[in-house]
């Protein structure tokens, strides 16, 4: 077994490798249509603080537990602890992260409106 700065190291070595698989995978598309779909009558999910969503989507993507570790480990180490995040700190783009800032914005200017 590595030790945690092993383990660390192997992560930050195979994170670009593992998010590119994800974007040609269209993995960040499809948990963003779970979360914010495009039509928005659609039913959206909510987060769980969990990586439910995130492992149904990469075993439906055909990979083996292994796999879905490092692909959580290496999310993680972006700054992805648990499915919405991954959207928010991971994801270049989402649907969920423009829509909270879209929000976040509209408040701000209603609060300085006199």
């Amino acid at each position: 077994m590595l030790d945690q700065e092993s383990d660390a190291e192997f992560v930050n070595d195979i994170a670009p490798d593992v998010l590119g698989v994800l974007e040609k995978d269209h993995f960040f598309e499809r948990l963003d249509d779970l979360f914010c779909p495009v039509d928005r009558s659609g039913r959206s999910v909510s987060c769980g603080h969990s990586f439910d969503h995130s492992v149904t989507i990469l075993q439906a993507l055909g990979m083996d537990p292994d796999d879905v570790d490092d692909v959580l480990a290496a999310l993680k180490s972006k700054g992805g602890c648990f499915d919405c995040e991954v959207l928010y700190n991971v994801a270049e783009e989402s649907r969920l992260k423009a829509r909270y800032w879209k929000a976040r914005a509209a408040e701000l200017a209603a609060d300085k409106k006199p």
